[in-house]
């Protein structure tokens, strides 16, 4: 029994070990810290599992030990349960087919001075497919102007777009969003001015998809969803972060 736990733990530390390696060489962003704590706490968990138990131990031999062991043991369930939902929840809003399109929202993302960052072209990729499928489908290009931009995001896709063979008069501009929920809230209402509410595509990559489909349902928007696919290489720092950000979108 000794020697399956030692193994158990073993191979759960690895595991815990490859995904820290994953998420720590890549860019630094919140998702890599949260990585840091989750994949961190394992593997101590792993390698001080006796410790540990001794600790929980006499812990439990006190009622205060026994109230704190009782809360920390339910917030660590809770949060593995959150984490859980949400990657659910991710996994299945990556696509959602609509019979009809009228309008496609792309969700920005980093530009480099005036050209797109490698995701940003991706989401752009991702709607020419969707545009070209629909040719009367008009288009919002969702995204401000970072600190470090030259050019708003919304103004680096409509040129992306015409380059790549979409008409002008097809691209709506929406360049004062800073945040998936602006770039929801603005869209709404520029597509309440030209009267469509539903049959509306959602481009954006494929864990951030989730995220903005509940804003689109907060904005009183029937959305489908077609997303542009991340390197593997970054998308667990993507996708720990996402947790976050959708802790946030419900508390809000």
């Amino acid at each position: 029994m000794k020697r399956a736990s030692k193994i158990i733990r073993t191979v759960i530390a690895a595991i815990a070990g490859v995904l820290l390696i994953w998420v720590s060489t890549n860019y630094f962003n919140v998702g890599t810290i949260i990585g840091w704590v989750i994949f961190g706490s394992i593997i101590a968990l792993s390698v001080l599992w006796k410790k540990f138990c001794a600790l929980v131990k006499r812990l439990w031999s006190k009622v205060f030990g026994k109230i704190a062991v009782c809360f920390i043991g339910a917030a660590a369930a809770f949060a593995v349960g959150i984490c859980v939902f949400f990657s659910v929840n991710m996994i299945s809003s990556t696509e959602k087919p609509l019979d009809k399109t009228e309008a496609v929202i792309i969700l920005g993302c980093q530009v480099r001075g005036e050209e797109p960052s490698a995701m940003l072209k991706n989401r752009l990729d991702a709607a020419l497919e969707v545009l070209r499928d629909n040719p009367a489908a008009v288009c919002i290009a969702s995204g401000g102007k970072g600190d470090n931009e030259n050019i708003s995001e919304a103004e680096c896709m409509r040129r992306y777009l015409i380059a790549n063979g979409i008409d002008d008069e097809r691209i709506i501009t929406e360049d004062k969003s800073a945040s998936t929920e602006e770039n929801l809230a603005f869209s709404r209402e520029i597509l309440g001015n030209i009267g469509i509410s539903d049959n509306i595509m959602i481009v954006t990559s494929e864990f951030h998809q989730y995220r903005a489909a509940v804003y689109a349902k907060k904005n009183g928007l029937q959305t489908g969803a077609h997303s542009a696919q991340t390197p593997v290489y970054n998308l667990l720092n993507y996708w720990v972060r996402e947790w976050g950000t959708l802790v946030m979108a419900f508390i809000k």
